[in-house]
Formats: C-alpha cells, sequence, structure tokens
C-alpha cells in the first residue's frame, strides 16, 4: 500500500505536513498527527508488532523519538490501564500507517487525542523501511519531528542530560503486595508492570535514586534495580552504583535492563553505547542450551572483556550479536538480566526470573 492510498485528513481537517529532520541533514516528509508542537529526541526503532501503548508509555524511552519498524500502529483499542506509567514518554512518533489519522471510528480518536493532550508530536507516512534501513548502517541519530523543514538546528545529545531524575519518584513509598517479605525496589524508571509482577508475591519499599539509600535500614529481604532511560554511567547514578557495591553479599539483589548495568558497573565492569540498541519483543537469548524469546529496550550494553576480574559470571548472550543479557555472582547473591520479564510486550519465556527472586526472598 502506498501513502497516495491514505487520506490525508482525520475527522474532517486537513493533515499538515511534516518533517523528520536528522543530525546528519536527512529529511523524511510525512504528515502530522498527535500534538502540531516541535520535537526532539535521540531517534530509535523498535521491531514490536503490537504493544505500542506499552512501548509509547515505559519510561525508557524518555528522550527519545520512537520509530515503529512495523508499519501499521494503533490498529487495535486502546487499554489506559496497560500504560507503563502515568503518560507517554516519548518526545515523538514516527510511523508508516498510524491510524489516527484514518477513518477508524473512537478508537483512532482516543489515540490521537492521547498524543495531542500529552504534547507529543506525530509523523505519518514515513517511509519506516527507508528511515530504518538507515538506522542500522549509520546508528542511532538526533532528530526533530516539526513542520519546518529547516536544516538549522541544534542536535544536543538527549542522553547526556540525568534522564533518570525525569522520569523516577521524587520520594519513597511503601507499597502492599501478596506475601510476607519486602523488597527495596530501586526505581530508575521503572515499568508499572514489573511493579506489578513483584506485587504478587511481595510489599515493595519504591525509592529514589536520589533518596540516601543506606539510611533506609534493613527493613527488607532483597534489593531490586529496575528498567530505565539514560547513560547507565551517567555521574547522577553514582548513589546506586555505590550503595550496590555496599550491599554485594549482604542481601540478595536483582536488577533488569538498566538496573543490569547498573550492576556490571559498580561490580566494577564498563557499559558501552550500542550502534542501533535492542529494541523489539522478539530478541532471541541462549545460555547455550536453551533459547529464550525476550523483549529488550536498551541502546546501552555491558562491555564483556570488562567483566573479567569482577567476579560476575556471564551466563546469557543475544544469539544474533553476543550482547551480555544475564551476569550472576552465586556467592553474593547478585542476578541480572538486560531484557525485560515481565514482558510487557512480548514472550513470557524469561517469566522465570521473577520465580528466582521469590526464591532468593525466602533464602535471604
Amino acid at each position: 500500500m502506498t501513502p497516495s492510498r491514505f487520506k490525508l485528513n482525520y475527522g474532517g481537517k486537513p493533515r499538515k505536513k511534516s518533517f523528520l529532520i536528522l543530525e546528519d541533514g536527512s529529511v523524511f516528509d510525512g504528515v502530522s498527527f498527535g500534538s502540531e508542537i516541535d520535537g526532539y529526541g535521540e531517534v530509535v526503532f523498535t521491531t514490536s508488532m503490537t504493544g505500542y501503548l506499552e512501548s509509547l508509555t515505559d519510561p525508557s524511552y524518555k528522550n527519545q523519538i520512537l520509530v515503529f519498524a512495523s508499519p501499521t500502529v494503533a490498529n487495535y483499542s486502546i487499554k489506559k490501564s496497560r500504560m507503563e506509567s502515568s503518560g507517554i514518554m516519548v518526545s515523538g512518533l514516527v510511523t508508516r500507517d498510524a491510524h489516527a489519522i484514518l477513518p477508524g471510528g473512537e478508537d483512532w480518536e482516543e489515540f490521537n487525542d492521547l498524543l495531542s493532550d500529552s504534547s507529543v508530536p506525530g509523523i505519518d507516512m514515513v517511509d519506516t523501511r527507508a528511515l530504518v534501513r538507515k538506522l542500522r548502517e549509520k546508528g542511532v541519530m538526533r532528530g526533530w519531528i516539526s513542520s519546518e523543514k529547516s536544516l538549522s538546528r541544534e542536535f544536543p545529545d538527549p542522553m547526556a542530560q540525568d534522564v533518570v531524575s525525569l522520569v523516577s519518584p521524587s520520594s519513597n513509598t511503601r507499597i502492599k503486595g501478596n506475601g510476607d517479605g519486602t523488597i527495596l525496589y530501586i526505581d530508575v524508571g521503572s515499568k508499572n508492570s514489573i511493579k506489578e509482577e513483584m506485587l504478587k508475591f511481595s510489599s515493595l519499599i519504591v525509592t529514589s535514586p536520589k533518596s540516601d539509600l543506606s539510611k533506609i535500614g534493613y527493613d527488607y529481604s532483597l534489593i531490586f534495580i529496575s528498567n530505565g532511560p539514560g547513560d547507565p554511567a551517567h555521574p547522577s547514578l553514582e548513589p546506586v552504583r555505590r550503595f550496590i557495591r555496599e550491599m554485594a553479599g549482604k542481601k540478595p539483589i536483582f536488577g533488569v535492563c538498566l538496573g543490569h548495568q547498573l550492576i556490571g558497573l559498580a561490580m566494577g565492569g564498563k557499559t558501552l553505547k550500542m550502534k542501533f540498541g535492542h529494541r523489539g519483543s522478539n530478541h532471541a537469548v541462549s545460555d547455550g542450551r536453551n533459547i529464550l524469546i525476550t523483549t529488550h529496550n536498551h541502546g546501552y550494553a555491558l562491555d564483556e572483556p570488562s567483566l573479567s576480574g569482577t567476579g560476575l559470571e556471564i551466563v546469557q548472550r543475544d544469539v544474533n550479536d553476543l550482547t551480555v543479557e544475564r551476569i550472576e555472582n552465586r556467592n553474593l547473591g547478585i542476578y541480572s538480566v538486560q531484557y525485560h520479564p515481565e514482558a510487557s510486550p512480548g514472550p513470557h519465556d524469561s517469566k522465570g526470573f521473577f520465580s528466582e527472586i521469590r526464591r532468593a526472598m525466602g533464602e535471604a
């Protein structure tokens, strides 16, 4: 289906031309939907074919413009109960065929309004195949969504700032869950669905990464570090990394995504920025015997050679590019994964990670 077959109107109103302008001077034409303000961020792509609402509300996408490699987006109704945070987190949305601007009834109206009310611009009818190919070949780039085609723009690094502070809580909260145990949950930009999985078997002390973690006391069985956005080596996250070092061997420590990277850094490893990252719900991970299909959302990864001598064992790697996917130090009770075991959206192959957390609490 070619763009000429799409209707350039929504609700009887003509849609304006819009442009995605990349830092290398490339310009992709499209039409505007959602908010008509300019949007700026790191342009990244996801291969997920479903779960568009979960992706758009994932705090790990803060300061990023999200491109859906799958052509059709918003072709089923919104369930706000499945939002992964309080609202849309992306800086902009790039699509090939967003039903928001096509006749489709209340579902598409709601999607368009959600973007507009959140001051998030969308650009549709973009040749996303060509765009994703460019990002794969040249790596992620910074970009603008704008109604003006001007190339006279600045492209500051969206990951240079303290992105975690934009999406993490400012204070600590206790949340009652099932079971008798309590987990110290360090929220560096967590998805709601991870907390929901943990509350099935434990209460949570959800803490701000800015709080003095060492003064919370020992009224918990286990430490968990969540997913989140930005550079794991950012100076603002040093208090979290220091706390991990201090608590290693004293309490079991588990981490997911950004939490996984922070654990690796805390124990002496290094991280690197990936060329275009892993974002999607079809990434194969292997321990050499078994393969899991997993959900990913990350642009940084642990540098494997740097883990030598840290005491961390590499247990799983990505099948395609050998990215470090799971590390352990059983003597110290440290376990972390790069992928998202809550699978929202995505396959449930890796949900057993939560069972491991539950067992570790019983042994604590």
